[in-house]
């Protein structure tokens, strides 16, 4: 499952979650089923991070890079 299909299905858990009518059971399979996507999509955007951090590092000062936190959003 790339990123983006796993965004779409973390989304789909998320608005699930967010439903009044769903029972104890259902809600702790769902977020058994989120986190290790959570998990995964930060793995890769973390990757992604240190892929540009090398890029930008390569082009020796020719960019400046800016710190990016992925827990505030």
């Amino acid at each position: 499952m790339n990123i983006e299909q796993a965004l779409k299905k973390l989304e789909e858990i998320t608005a699930r979650l967010e439903q009044a009518d769903l029972s104890l059971d259902e809600a702790l399979a769902l977020f058994e089923e989120g986190l290790p996507l959570a998990a995964s999509i930060r793995e890769d955007l973390e990757k992604a991070k240190l892929r540009i951090e090398k890029v930008i590092e390569m082009t020796k000062g020719a960019f400046e890079l800016e710190p990016f936190d992925l827990d505030s959003g």
